[in-house]
C-alpha cells in the first residue's frame, strides 16, 4: 500500500524528493525472504555456487520499496490509502550485500487523476552508502485514493 498527504495536495508533489532512513538488510532478512518466495526450494542444494552467499536478492530489495516509503512517510500519512498499480522501469545496477547500509529516495514523477484518486509514479533509488552508483531505480506507479473509498474491484 502507498499513501499521500492529502488529496488535494497529491498533485502538488510532482517533483518532491523524499529521503528515506537508510536501511540494512542482514543475512536473516534474505534467509525470510528466500523462504517466504521458495528461492530456497527452487535451489534446495544451496543455490549456485557462483553467486556470492552475501549478496542480496534484486527483487529482495524491489520488495522494500513500499515498506521503506511508508517509514519515510512516517506516522502522518494523511487522508490517502493506496494500492499497487505496476512497474514502469526496474534496474538492479550495483550489488548489496548483507550489512551495507542503503539509502532510499523517491522522486514523485508523474501525478495522474484515475476514478476519483490517483496514479503517482515515483521513480525509487536505493543506493548503498558512500557508492558513486544506485543499487536498484525502480519507477513504480501507485493508485491512491481517500481513505474511507473502498476500490471499484472489490465491490463487487
Amino acid at each position: 500500500m502507498t499513501d499521500a498527504p492529502s488529496s488535494e495536495g497529491t498533485p502538488a508533489t510532482v517533483g518532491q524528493v523524499i529521503t528515506g532512513e537508510p536501511f540494512v538488510v542482514t543475512l536473516e532478512d534474505s534467509d525470510r525472504f528466500e523462504s517466504s518466495t521458495w528461492i530456497d526450494r527452487a535451489y534446495p542444494e544451496g543455490g549456485i555456487p557462483e553467486f556470492p552467499e552475501d549478496i542480496v536478492e534484486g527483487f529482495h530489495l524491489l520488495s522494500l520499496i513500499d515498506p521503506v516509503l511508508q517509514f519515510a512517510l512516517g506516522k502522518d500519512r494523511g487522508s490517502m490509502w493506496g494500492l499497487n498499480y505496476g512497474l514502469d522501469k526496474v534496474r538492479f545496477i550495483s550489488q548489496v550485500h548483507h550489512g551495507d547500509r542503503v539509502i532510499p529516495t523517491f522522486e514523485t514523477l508523474a501525478v495522474e487523476p484515475k476514478d476519483g484518486g490517483f496514479k503517482v509514479l515515483r521513480r525509487c533509488t536505493f543506493t548503498v552508502e558512500g557508492a558513486e552508483r544506485p543499487a536498484m531505480v525502480a519507477d513504480w506507479w501507485g493508485y491512491q485514493l481517500p481513505r474511507g473509498v473502498v476500490e471499484k474491484s472489490r465491490r463487487s
